[in-house]
């Protein structure tokens, strides 16, 4: 009999597995595939991994500059993927031990409800007092409100990583944060990239300067974006769009859809107890299903499709559970987009409240960002009429490492000038935080006097 059952062994599934065993609860983990899930084995792990590859191999133009003399540079694309099946390998074997260090009963099958209190995994029926679902999400197909012929001819986020394409030439569906990532590493290693976007801009959850500056930078690369492109058929080398009315074909190499995820709710038994589902299972502040002992997490609930949420909502299951006051803070989470310049968001946004006041503080004058070859983009902050900061957008060099200032203020509901007043060190990037602060009232020292 175990005190918890965890279906699906992904950021959301392993750490709400390791926290209810740290908390003395007797656990067994269920994992049909990998542990690390999507995250770790088909999306920010490996992506980030290659997108470093290309980086590295991009800024060659700026060798010489930098007194790095080097001639006929190329890159070996099957190399920079076993360099990132290495990473992966490695943080798998990594969750495995800690896994097995927390005395969790790992079982690698397929896990399926039977009851409000036991579970199936391969032919063994398992008693538990509660149950945790963590089964994940993977690449949409085919949506019947938008239905498009041969979609399923495409690559899909996850089979991409698997090995390298033997194309030149590569058309993206989708003009997401998944789509954009694969187009700035498939322009960065010299491949042909167009883009169709569906609406009339890129990364349409990104602020309109953000999403504009990123797309000059991505034309520069030679990428083609289309934008309005309504996809309706797809063979493995074209897809015939419509776009003002009217139908175009681009033709290519290959073709990968980047149209989204959906959540895992077939095959894990949720219709036998009656747990709600539409395209998600429906959850409660508590990760609670209303079914007795049963709670999910992460993209199955489909709040917050990033691992860090998952991760975040499975430890709130488990503290729901043993009746503990909640640690984590679910209404602020950052996203990031991993190009260059990185983008991270958190909090509100600047359309969301007419009362709000946004300020933008220019990387121009960040010593350290002009060092690092980037010193493009601009930090973004957000605040209410009392002075409250409740929101960012970073477009800049190392933005995915510096959001979490902010969401940290935004989470302690923190004053611009209670942020302001911490020393940021120089020379880093992260001054540029420091001086966005001040500038909110118009005193950064690196910025130009207001008129």
């Amino acid at each position: 009999m175990y005190d918890l059952i965890v279906i699906g062994g992904g950021p959301g599934g392993y750490t709400g597995a390791i926290r209810a065993a740290k908390s003395g609860m007797k656990v067994a983990l269920i994992e049909k595939d990998k542990v690390g899930g999507t995250c770790l084995n088909r999306g920010c792990i490996p992506t980030k991994a290659l997108l470093k590859s290309a980086e590295l191999f991009e800024s060659r133009a700026e060798w010489q500059g930098l007194g790095v003399n080097a001639e006929n540079v190329t890159f070996d694309e099957t190399k920079a993927y076993e360099n990132k099946q290495n990473i992966v390998t490695t943080l798998n074997t990594g969750v495995l031990s800690l896994v097995k260090a927390n005395k969790i009963d790992f079982y690698e099958g397929h896990g399926c409800i039977e009851g409000e209190h036991t579970v199936s995994v391969n032919g063994e029926t398992l008693e538990t007092k509660f149950i945790l679902l963590a089964t994940g999400s993977v690449p949409a197909g085919y949506n019947p409100k938008r239905p498009v012929e041969g979609i399923e001819t495409a690559y899909n986020s996850d089979n991409v990583l698997g090995e390298p394409i033997d194309a030149d030439d590569i058309i993206i569906i989708g003009a997401g944060v998944i789509a954009i990532e694969f187009a700035y590493y498939y322009s960065s290693i010299g491949k042909k990239v167009t883009v169709l976007a569906p609406k009339d801009r890129i990364l349409t959850m990104a602020g309109k300067d953000t999403a504009s500056q990123l797309g000059v930078i991505l034309k520069k690369k030679g990428v083609k974006i289309i934008t309005g492109a309504s996809p309706k058929r797809v063979d493995k080398t074209s897809v015939t769009y419509e776009t003002n009315g009217k139908e175009e074909t681009v033709t290519g190499g290959a073709v990968i859809a980047a149209v989204g995820r959906n959540a895992v709710t077939e095959g894990i038994g949720l219709d036998k107890v009656g747990v709600a589902y539409d395209k998600f299972v429906k959850v409660d502040e508590n990760m609670y299903t209303g079914v007795a002992g049963i709670y999910a997490c992460g993209d199955l609930t489909g709040k917050i499709m990033l691992a860090h949420f998952a991760a975040a909502s499975a430890i709130t299951a488990v503290e729901s559970m043993l009746g503990k006051e909640h640690s984590m803070n679910l209404s602020v989470c950052p996203s990031c987009i991993y190009t260059l310049p990185e983008i991270a968001m958190v909090g509100a946004k600047e359309t969301d409240d007419a009362t709000y006041k946004t300020t933008k503080f220019l990387m121009g004058g960040n010593g350290k960002a002009l060092i690092e070859g980037c010193a493009r983009g601009f930090i973004k902050l957000v605040t209410d009429a009392e002075d409250t900061v409740v929101g960012a957008e970073l477009f800049c060099v190392h933005a995915t490492d510096m959001v979490g200032e902010i969401a940290l203020a935004i989470a302690k509901k923190m004053k611009v000038h209670e942020v302001a007043e911490v020393i940021h060190p120089h020379p880093t990037v992260m001054e540029a935080m420091g001086e966005a602060l001040e500038e909110v009232h118009g005193m950064a020292t690196h910025a130009m006097p207001r008129r």
